[in-house]
């Protein structure tokens, strides 16, 4: 197994437990829970690039959605989204409603746009590919990406600022 698998496996081992430990407040409700469980998946994604990026020199960049970065200039964007995803999912089980949920909103909005935009400018590039050991591409990655990465961050992002304005 490769180190950058290990950085994974243990970054995200920890993620993980702090959102757990966080569930036993009681304080989340069931779309809470599930827009957590999705901003934890989607920080998963973005958990490896900053450390790599810093420390890898053959390191072949990093592209989501419009975003695109090459060597060390990837480690504060994909820090920026990592750490982002993690906040969204603490806070979609902290909070049902009040101002926190606005940044919720606005990163997964942030999302959504990012993704669709990109999708809908490059129909010739639906590739996602998650490191070196996994590629989808074509009718079927298009559909991965807007389904994880503009869909779901739209109604994500359309709940929490539902939640957000009711305070």
């Amino acid at each position: 197994m490769t180190p950058w698998l290990w950085i994974a496996l243990v970054s995200n081992t920890i993620y993980w437990t702090v959102f757990f430990l966080l569930l036993r407040w009681r304080q989340w409700s069931k779309t809470g829970l599930v827009v957590g469980i999705v901003h934890l998946l989607v920080a998963a994604l973005f958990s490896v690039a900053p450390i790599r990026s810093a420390f890898d020199p053959a390191y072949p960049g990093f592209r989501f959605g419009l975003l695109h970065f090459e060597g060390t200039a990837t480690v504060l964007p994909a820090a920026a989204l990592l750490v982002s995803g993690l906040t969204c999912a603490y806070l979609s089980v902290t909070r049902r409603s009040g101002k926190s949920l606005w940044f919720i909103a606005a990163f997964d909005f942030f999302l959504a746009a990012n993704q669709a935009i990109s999708i809908l400018l490059s129909p010739s590039d639906w590739t996602m590919q998650l490191g070196e050991h996994l590629t989808i591409t074509g009718f079927a990655g298009a559909a991965v990406m807007l389904t994880l990465f503009a869909l779901g961050p739209f109604v994500s992002g359309y709940w929490s600022a539902r939640h957000a304005m009711a305070n």
